[in-house]
């Protein structure tokens, strides 16, 4: 959502955590989520300083819900039921 949000400006990097030390480690993941059906674009300030492709907006506005429903299905293919 961040990509969007900022026309492409921000991306999220892989990452991963890994504990070298022998003592045991707790990790807690936290996201933060919109509403499953909200209107999501590129804000008004990315489009107008960080334009794209001769067009002011790189991304098109999507749907939260059905973008995350895509973004699930093509992460976990392996485990969507194709009958």
């Amino acid at each position: 959502m961040l990509k969007i949000l900022s026309n492409g400006v921000y991306e999220s990097t892989l990452h991963r955590v890994i504990n070298n030390s022998p003592r045991y480690r707790v990790c807690v993941g936290f996201f933060y989520e919109t509403n499953f059906d909200a209107m999501v674009e590129p804000l008004d300030i990315f489009k107008e300083k960080h334009p794209r492709n001769n067009s002011s907006q790189a991304f098109k506005r999507v749907v939260y819900g059905e973008h995350l429903v895509i973004k699930l299905q093509t992460t976990f293919a392996n485990l969507v039921d194709h009958n």
